[in-house]
C-alpha cells in the first residue's frame, strides 16, 4: 500500500513536470519596428562548464546589422545539463537581420 502511494506520487510529479515544461529565453532587441520576417536559428553547445565555448555564429546579414537576438533553452536542454552536471549545456540562438537601408534620392 505504501509503495503504491509513493509510485503514484512519483508518477504525478513526473507528469506535472512534463506538462508544465516551458522554455526560458532572453531577448535583446535594438529596433521593434522590423520589416524582416526571416528568423535564423542555431543550437550551440558549451562544454566543461563554459570552458569550451561554441564557435562564433556568422549571422550572414546583408546589412551587417541585427534587430533582435534571443537565447533560449527548454526542458530537454535543462535535463541534459542536469544529467551531465553542467558538463554539456545546449542552448538555441535565434536572430533577425535588420533590413538593408536603401538610400532615398531627393528629386529637385
Amino acid at each position: 500500500m505504501k509503495n503504491s502511494i509513493q509510485l503514484q506520487s512519483i508518477c504525478f510529479i513526473a507528469l506535472l513536470m512534463i506538462c508544465c515544461q516551458s522554455c526560458m529565453s532572453t531577448k535583446v532587441v535594438s529596433e521593434y519596428d522590423n520589416d524582416s520576417v526571416a528568423k535564423n536559428s542555431k543550437t550551440t553547445w558549451s562544454y566543461a562548464w563554459g570552458l569550451v565555448t561554441p564557435k562564433d555564429i556568422d549571422p550572414k546579414c546583408e546589412s551587417k546589422r541585427m534587430n533582435a537576438v534571443t537565447s533560449s533553452t527548454n526542458f530537454g536542454y535543462i535535463l541534459i545539463s542536469t544529467i551531465t552536471v553542467g558538463i554539456v549545456v545546449p542552448q538555441t540562438i535565434t536572430w533577425e537581420c535588420a533590413p538593408v537601408d536603401t538610400p532615398i534620392e531627393v528629386l529637385d
